[in-house]
C-alpha cells in the first residue's frame, strides 16, 4: 500500500472523518482519483522515546499489510494517530480496530473533533455575562 509523505496531504486528510480506537485514532478522506489507497502514519513524541515511537510504527505497517485488500476502502487516505497502548494491544487486536475502523471513518456519519461542539465567542460572552450580574 502506498504512504502518505507530504505534510499537505496528512492536513488533507484532517479535514476528513475521525474515529478513535483503543490503539490509535484513525482519519479518513475519500478521493475521486481511481488511485490505490493510502496510509500515513503518525507518531508523536507523548508517546514514548525514539524506540518506543519506531516499534508502534512498525506494529502498525504489520497490521495494514495483513489486511486483505478487500478490506480496505479503495480511493481513500487514511491517517493513523498512534497512541501508547499501540505497543501493548494484542497484535490480533490492533488487526481487528483496522479492519473496523478503516470501513467506518469513511461513512458520513461519523462525527468530526473530540465530543461536545464547543461554544462559539459570542455564546461564551453570554454566559460569563449571567455569571457575573
Amino acid at each position: 500500500m502506498d504512504t502518505l509523505k507530504k505534510r499537505s496531504e496528512f492536513l488533507a486528510v484532517a479535514k476528513g472523518g475521525r474515529l478513535g480506537r483503543r490503539a490509535f485514532v484513525v482519519q479518513g478522506l475519500e478521493r475521486k482519483s481511481n488511485d490505490a489507497p493510502r496510509v500515513g502514519y503518525t507518531v508523536t513524541k507523548k508517546t514514548g522515546n525514539s524506540v518506543a515511537r519506531s516499534r508502534i510504527k512498525r506494529r502498525l505497517r504489520a497490521a495494514i499489510a495483513e489486511l486483505d485488500t478487500k478490506e480496505i476502502p479503495q480511493n481513500a487516505d487514511f491517517v493513523l494517530v498512534a497512541r501508547s497502548s499501540a505497543l501493548t494491544l494484542p497484535f490480533q487486536n490492533l488487526v481487528a480496530d483496522l479492519k473496523s475502523g478503516l470501513g467506518q471513518v469513511l461513512d458520513p456519519g461519523t462525527p468530526r473533533g473530540r465530543g461536545k461542539p464547543r461554544r462559539g465567542p459570542k455564546q461564551a460572552q453570554t454566559t460569563s455575562r449571567r455569571k457575573q450580574g
